[in-house]
């Protein structure tokens, strides 16, 4: 990364141009941390910071964040330049918090809040339905990683640029502080180094929400299949969430949706050579809602798959989720209206239990 340098330009015709001094090094380092606790927008607009100083199996996270699109973000913050240590330490802290079940990662969260002005959060669960109420917590993992610190040497770039070449989620901010009429300045600079996410298809975790969904529907329109997508898609907005659309593509090819922070249903594309399918599927906490529904299903001549549930939290009794693959819009219309009443009765039995 090359020198920053600033320049205070004067009002006055004559255009006076005065270079900033920059400013010493160990005050910006002893303002850099606490700036950023107490004004977190400079690390993301929309970022929440939940954590500071947050235990892991490999050590102290400085920073932990949940951002607008509900995703954990692990910041590693140096006082002085970012080198190949930083680099290694927070995979090492996010791998710890990827590792967690989901239950452990969001009583961890809550338990390691409230210290070094960071917000108490008693409930993970409820401070995550308020705070990002469109969002599902399925989207919490895997975490995204930001690099910050007073610039960053040669060794540490080339690293960060690997990583986001191969897929990984990850970047590098930098501070630089300079002196102007008495006040310290801190200039920000994101690095620009994402590659090009389309290339990647959808299994990348740099798309935005909207890229993913365009996307989705792309795909679906290219294997010849749109028609049907859409079918299935409205059915279960109709029955279960007919107040707004919300579907978000969380995991490769799957468009999910959503009751209050937690994710239900879920509609997902897959093409095996000449075989292609959309595939409506229930996370455990659908099919444990309407369990003696799905038990029923089971026995009437209806093809069901069983598989452990990805990204979603296994309930006492449900441990996979349960999907019904359709090949054809002539095949789901001798199944809507059986997939139909499965939809309705997860979505009734949803209502029933927030009103009792």
């Amino acid at each position: 990364m090359g020198e920053i340098k600033l320049w205070a330009i004067g009002s006055n015709g004559n255009f006076r141009v005065s270079p900033l001094a920059s400013a010493d090094q160990t005050e910006s380092e002893n303002l850099l941390e606490d700036t950023l606790v107490k004004n977190p927008n400079l690390l993301m607009e929309d970022i929440a910071l939940v954590g500071r100083q947050t235990p892991t199996a490999g050590g102290w996270l400085d920073l932990l964040g949940v951002d607008g699109d509900g995703r954990l973000v692990v910041f590693e913050l140096k006082r002085g330049t970012l080198s190949r240590d930083a680099v290694a330490q927070i995979l090492d802290y996010t791998s710890s918090l990827d590792a967690m079940d989901p239950n452990s990662l969001y009583e961890h969260i809550a338990t390691n809040s409230g210290k070094g002005g960071i917000q108490e959060i008693r409930d993970f669960e409820e401070w995550f339905a308020t705070t990002r109420s469109e969002q599902s917590l399925d989207s919490l993992t895997p975490p995204r990683m930001v690099l910050v610190g007073l610039g960053a040497d040669s060794t540490t770039e080339r690293m960060v640029n690997y990583l986001v070449n191969s897929g990984t989620d990850i970047s590098l901010l930098t501070f630089h502080g300079f002196e102007y009429e008495g006040k310290t300045l801190l200039a920000r600079h994101l690095e620009a180094i994402a590659s090009d996410s389309q290339s990647r298809g959808l299994s990348s975790k740099n798309m935005s929400r909207a890229e993913k969904l365009k996307e989705f529907d792309r795909r679906a329109e290219e294997l010849g299949i749109g028609a049907l997508l859409n079918d299935v898609r409205n059915m279960i907005r109709e029955q279960f969430h007919p107040d707004k659309e919300n579907a978000r593509v969380k995991s490769r090819y799957r468009s999910n949706f959503n009751k209050g922070s937690s994710s239900y249903l879920f509609v997902e594309i897959v093409y095996e050579q000449e075989s292609k399918s959309i595939k409506l599927g229930f996370h455990p906490r659908a099919v444990d809602l309407a369990l003696d529904e799905f038990n029923r299903i089971e026995k009437e001549d209806i093809r069901v798959e069983k598989e452990a549930a990805r990204n979603a939290t296994p309930t006492e009794r449900v441990k996979d989720e349960i999907k019904f693959p359709l090949h054809s819009r002539d095949e789901w219309e001798s199944r809507k209206k059986q997939l139909t009443a499965l939809t309705r009765a997860v979505s009734e039995a949803y209502r029933s239990q927030q009103s009792g």
